[in-house]
């Protein structure tokens, strides 16, 4: 497979279309790019290692890698992921990544995936599992729970100090409208 790159010094030189005609046909091309047969035969190959393999090192990082296309909660290393695999689910996980990234991934190949491979019901117990007021952590997230703790004290202090410069920034905003005024 060659990857047809534009050159970084050419890019921003060269036209782009610039009628949503020539931008839809484009569009369609880059989704036909990734041929049925081989997106069918790599969501076998997923679906087969999530069946009987799931509860596999591989099969987890398989498991954390299709619920992220299915519910766009996008902790996955994609290097770890690959790097984790035998050639044959690598190329797998590729072919589908690049049809999610084309638009050639429907909502029915992932809802497939996941029944198929028994990860709805799989899902299900955990949920029955989870008590009421917790949300369900399915699969198993890659952090420990002091990881996770440091993640949110670091988006809570993000959150604060991001707030702190829109009031500044709004206010600077007002003090300009004044002086205009």
């Amino acid at each position: 497979m060659s990857w047809n790159l534009p050159n970084p010094a050419t890019a921003n030189s060269k036209r782009r279309p610039k009628n949503s005609r020539a931008t839809c046909v484009r569009s369609n091309q880059r989704r036909d790019s990734v041929s049925n047969d081989e997106l069918q035969a790599a969501l076998t190959t997923i679906t087969d290692a999530l069946t009987h393999h799931w509860s596999t090192g591989g099969g987890t990082r398989l498991r954390r890698f299709i619920w992220s296309l299915w519910n766009d909660w996008h902790l996955v290393n994609l290097f770890h992921l690959c790097s984790g695999l035998d050639y044959t689910l690598g190329d797998a996980v590729l072919v589908v990544f690049r049809a999610q990234m084309v638009g050639a991934l429907s909502e029915d190949h992932k809802r497939s995936v996941l029944k198929q491979s028994g990860e709805f019901a799989r899902w299900e117990e955990a949920r029955a599992e989870t008590p009421e007021d917790e949300d369900v952590l399915y699969p198993p997230l890659a952090l420990a729970t002091e990881d996770l703790s440091r993640l949110a004290r670091s988006a809570e202090q993000l959150a604060k100090r991001l707030a702190a410069e829109r009031r500044a920034e709004e206010a600077r905003y007002h003090v300009a409208e004044l002086a205009q005024a």
